[in-house]
């Protein structure tokens, strides 16, 4: 049977026939949380998402006898190559049916545009960097429904990759962690003592002051993780961008931020797991999906930690450790019992270890790949 490979470009009905393979690839697993759909819509469009204004991007479909078997897209990120000093292309938005010719095909494709973009190297995959949800490829672990915000994949794409010549660039973790509500005595001692450390304070987000604190953040955020492994800058463009989405999302007592003496010098980010709320949406909040999610909503008993930073010369005061403990009772309080912290990357020991420490488990391993190309 024929195999095409056709790029998407401006054609809306290519891009809708893009956006409903996960539905092909997942329409039998029980696991799988699809995204919602006019989210989606939204972030390819590049008239309105400030992403495109530093980044050019494109995407293909796999067809086999006409009907579509996969897609990928592929990205180059001026902001990424400018702070890294990098030759890099992004590879994302991966799904195609377990058919060792068209996964090759699309990864092929996707590395030749890259290469005809000047680049030296593809990373991914992902949709489509560092500071876009569902990050790099679960490769071990629990194979279970993922956490909001977090990539879940078939097996076999594992063996997909590889055989295309793609090694493990960098091992990303997600953890488990129980919130209880009741921790060591040992470390609840320290934590007192750390957190009773003069001119030290950790407080809220204040909602009244929405954007002002989301600038605050964004601020801290390129400051805390501009040495990190896979760390963009981000504009303030491309944060208030982000930051309408996330206003609905934030529960001011799960975002936190650290000051000593008045100054902000640290903070992280918690939000429930609304795939709890969105899984039985099948990616469609319209005509009567909002409905469902509001009923839904109020059932959620887990969340996800998505940031946690402090800047370089306050990490060794342990301020990370007072946050997580402050967010896991404000979880407690709030009915959430379980959570997970992800990602971390796989050689941050220190804050690997805060999370062992308080009993958490490793639970997940993803992968982010790379080859040479050109």
């Amino acid at each position: 049977m024929a195999l095409s490979i056709a790029a998407v470009g401006t054609d809306k009905t290519a891009l809708k026939a893009f956006l409903q393979v996960p539905y092909r690839i997942y329409r039998d697993d029980p696991n799988c949380v699809f995204p919602l759909l006019d989210e989606m819509k939204h972030f390819h469009d590049k008239q309105k998402n400030p992403f495109y204004r530093h980044a050019t991007a494109e995407l293909w479909l796999a067809r086999r006898d006409g009907q579509v078997v996969g897609r990928i897209g592929a990205c180059v990120d001026r902001y990424n190559n400018e702070h890294w000093q990098e030759k890099v292309g992004f590879f994302g938005f991966y799904e195609v049916d377990d058919d060792p010719e068209a996964a090759a095909a699309l990864l092929q494709t996707a590395a030749d545009w890259i290469a005809a973009e000047g680049m030296e190297l593809m990373r991914g995959p992902g949709c489509f960097t560092s500071n876009h949800d569902w990050y790099g490829l679960q490769v071990d672990g629990k194979f279970n429904r993922p956490v909001v915000g977090m990539p879940y994949n078939p097996r076999y794409y594992e063996q997909q990759l590889t055989d295309f010549g793609l090694a493990g660039a960098k091992d990303l973790f997600a953890w488990h962690l129980e919130t209880g509500g009741e921790f060591p005595e040992k470390m609840q001692r320290l934590i007192e003592r750390i957190a009773s450390r003069p001119g030290l304070t950790i407080r809220p987000f204040d909602m009244k002051r929405f954007f002002a604190e989301a600038s605050l953040v964004r601020d801290l955020y390129n400051k805390c993780w501009s040495e990190n492994w896979g760390f963009i800058p981000l504009d303030d463009e491309d944060f208030a961008y982000m930051a309408k989405d996330m206003k609905s999302m934030v529960d001011a007592d799960f975002l936190l931020v650290a000051e000593m003496d008045g100054e902000p010098i640290g903070f992280s980010l918690t939000i429930p797991d609304f795939n709890q709320a969105t899984q039985s949406l099948r990616g469609r909040l319209l005509p009567f999906g909002w409905l469902k999610f509001l009923l839904n909503k109020r059932r959620i008993d887990f969340a996800r930690t998505i940031l946690m930073g402090v800047v370089p010369e306050h990490r060794k005061l342990g301020v990370d450790m007072v946050m997580v403990y402050r967010t896991m009772q404000a979880a407690f309080a709030k009915g959430i019992t379980a959570g997970e912290c992800s990602w971390i990357l796989a050689d941050n020991a220190p804050m690997n270890r805060i999370l062992e420490g308080y009993g958490a488990d490793c639970y997940k391993t993803y992968r982010i790949y790379e080859k040479a190309v050109g």
